[in-house]
């Protein structure tokens, strides 16, 4: 029997994805969980062989629960499938990765498969990370940077909050539009909030 917590804080993805589960034989959902919080109890009381994780959740992100070390399986189930969700699950160490949109049974065979001690990609994910080439995490100071841009902080004001000099700011914005297309501050701001950004680790 493989025993499967499922860690997402819609309800309806939730609760749908457990009513498929439960229909097959040899799995058995024995955990919900809406927040990290509620994961890592969850992880403790019931050590399931596979985690099916949500990257946003309410109380921070869910690649946090991702531990290679673990005996605990970790698939990243996610609304998102952009090269940088896919690249920083991986750089965390999860057997797979599927979009909320897969299909049910995709997912399904996926956690056998990775209780089985395998992995499970949604290749239309990996395609398109291949096709847009494999993303390069923002460092740090970067993802500070791209906060700051977010608020509509100046180059003045986010060199004042960092300690560093308005050239410096100038800098990495340079190496940022030229590394990912953007033309402009309003560019990145957009993309940042679109593709999420933010929520990922930096490298």
């Amino acid at each position: 029997m493989i025993d499967v917590l499922l860690v997402d804080d819609h309800p309806l993805v939730a609760d749908g994805l457990a009513s498929a589960l439960g229909a097959e034989p040899d799995i058995r959902v024995v955990a919900v969980a809406a927040t990290l919080a509620a994961a890592r109890a969850a992880l403790a009381a019931q050590a399931p062989r596979v985690a099916v994780v949500d990257i946003r959740l309410p109380d921070g992100s869910g690649l946090d629960l991702l531990d290679p070390a673990s005996a605990t399986a970790c698939i990243v189930l996610s609304s998102f499938g952009a090269p940088q969700y896919l690249e920083a699950a991986r750089r965390r160490g999860a057997a797979g990765f599927f979009l909320k949109s897969s299909p049910t049974r995709d997912i399904v065979d996926g956690i056998k498969r990775v209780a089985a001690g395998g992995t499970a990609f949604d290749p239309a994910v990996v395609e398109r990370e291949t096709a847009a080439g494999r993303w390069r995490p923002l460092s740090e100071r970067e993802r500070e940077v791209v906060r700051l841009v977010v608020e509509g902080r100046s180059n003045d004001e986010i060199g004042r909050e960092l300690g560093i000099a308005r050239k410096t700011v100038e800098t990495h914005l340079a190496h940022l539009y030229e590394r990912y297309g953007c033309r402009s501050r309003a560019e990145l701001a957009v993309r940042a909030e679109r593709e999420g950004w933010l929520d990922l680790p930096p490298g």
